[in-house]
């Protein structure tokens, strides 16, 4: 069985979200199950590719779980066909609006909640958005992505990784690079990369600490892959898109109830 409680904090988390989310979403083409969490087919998803899977050593291949989980290969299928069609060109400034209000709503959410999460107050521009506070003390920032649209052919260009727990993707040029002398030399709270997910098959939240992150940075070279530039990359002659990419392991991540645990 999947973690019930993170699944229902994922529940909770869509219902108070989806309206204004959806509402947003009407320019972007999103996949049938965006924004949505089936009980059975995304729980038996959850339980079988990340909650039986967690630390080991080793995880399955994806086509060795089709079999155990019903309706997972015709998934597959329809996510590959249609994350692999022709996308529009990079909006970057639109993609940024929309990431911060998918932060907005996880806010809201957490206070909603009883716990106190609001703007960091920072003016440095690659700080941690995010932070919590309780009794005027910061307990914590957060760094928070929200994905949809998973890696598909991950094992393809790299065999010993799979699109379900290998695309958990951070930027992995100078933005992170400046972030981490932000994380590591002026910020004494604990910082965690949070990942709202919401793959066809995949969905909730999940989190690493700084610290792991950085030494998944150190492991990879600061990076993995180098994606195809596209226009809405530039304003001008300016780049102003991420194109370097490290995709951390899912499977070594922890899960929304053990961030809630760490929030309070």
């Amino acid at each position: 069985m999947p973690n019930n409680r993170s699944a229902e904090l994922y529940v909770q988390l869509l219902d108070y979200s989806k309206a204004r989310l959806n509402d947003s979403l009407k320019k972007y083409a999103t996949f049938p199950s965006q924004l949505s969490f089936d009980k059975i087919f995304n729980s038996n998803c959850m339980s079988a590719m990340y909650d039986e899977q967690r630390n080991k050593k080793t995880f399955l291949p994806k086509a060795s779980l089709w079999p155990k989980i019903c309706g997972l290969m015709e998934t597959c299928d329809a996510c590959k066909n249609f994350y692999l069609a022709q996308r529009s060109n990079l909006d970057k400034f639109r993609d940024i609006a929309l990431g911060q209000q998918f932060e907005n709503e996880f806010m809201g959410f957490l206070n909603s909640m009883g716990i106190i999460a609001k703007r960091a107050d920072n003016k440095k521009k690659n700080a941690p958005d995010i932070q919590v506070v309780k009794n005027s003390s910061i307990v914590c920032f957060l760094e928070m992505k929200y994905l949809s649209a998973p890696f598909v052919l991950r094992n393809k260009f790299d065999k010993d990784r799979e699109c379900y727990e290998g695309s958990t993707t951070l930027d992995s040029d100078q933005k992170i690079l400046a972030q981490r002398s932000i994380v590591e030399n002026e910020i004494e709270s604990p910082v965690y990369y949070v990942y709202w997910l919401d793959y066809p098959c995949i969905k909730g939240i999940f989190f690493m600490e700084s610290t792991d992150v950085y030494k998944y940075l150190d492991s990879v070279n600061n990076l993995e892959w180098t994606r195809k530039q596209r226009s809405g990359d530039f304003v001008g002659q300016f780049k102003v898109g991420h194109s370097e990419k490290v995709y951390l392991p899912l499977l070594k991540m922890g899960n929304f109830e053990e961030l809630m645990g760490n929030l309070v």
